[in-house]
């Protein structure tokens, strides 16, 4: 499964005319027979079609609005964090796109959107994953642009990724002096 967490579905069967573009990774991704689900997380900007392809079996999508929904009404982002990992099967791979935070996280991004989860809200799901039971076996951190006059996204972007290389190792039971083996 892939754990997307995103400010946009990337559902599109193609955009502008190219169907490998970044809208469509996730189209892309269920056409892959390995990939059994793809459970989306924070996400706020979709068209029509992407709606389509969502109501396939195989996504489930936690959208901004009903996260935040369910928070004002008074479900804990523990409880959120637990549906969210139960929705997922054994094998997991995270696709984290940077403007799946708030905008002034990563205001550099190419697509920013108004809403999203906070780098704690991040860090605690997928903590939470590494701790589940569920196996992490791979990881993607996307969309980290530069800004002209600061390195803030550059900063958020690398400690976001640190933290998933420690989610990764801890789930995979790494211990401080091993060294990590990446497979083609």
């Amino acid at each position: 499964a892939i754990l997307h967490l995103d400010a946009h579905m990337d559902l599109r069967i193609a955009y502008e005319g190219f169907t490998y573009s970044h809208a469509s990774i996730m189209y892309n991704a269920l056409q892959l027979p390995q990939i059994t689900k793809i459970v989306q997380v924070g996400i706020r900007d979709f068209c029509e079609q992407e709606v389509e392809v969502a109501q396939s079996d195989r996504v489930v999508v936690f959208t901004d609005r009903d996260l935040k929904h369910e928070a004002f009404e008074g479900i804990t982002w523990k409880q959120q964090c637990d549906t969210i990992i139960a929705a997922l099967p054994q094998k997991v791979v995270i696709s984290f796109d940077i403007d799946g935070m708030y905008p002034w996280y990563a205001p550099n991004t190419g697509t920013p959107v108004p809403g999203g989860f906070s780098f704690e809200e991040a860090t605690y799901l997928l903590s939470k994953l590494a701790d589940s039971g569920k196996e992490i076996i791979g990881f993607d951190l996307v969309e980290v642009a530069p800004g002209e006059n600061d390195d803030w996204d550059g900063n958020v972007g690398a400690r976001m990724l640190f933290h998933m290389c420690g989610v990764l190792a801890k789930n995979n039971k790494l211990h401080v002096g091993e060294t990590i083996v990446f497979h083609k």
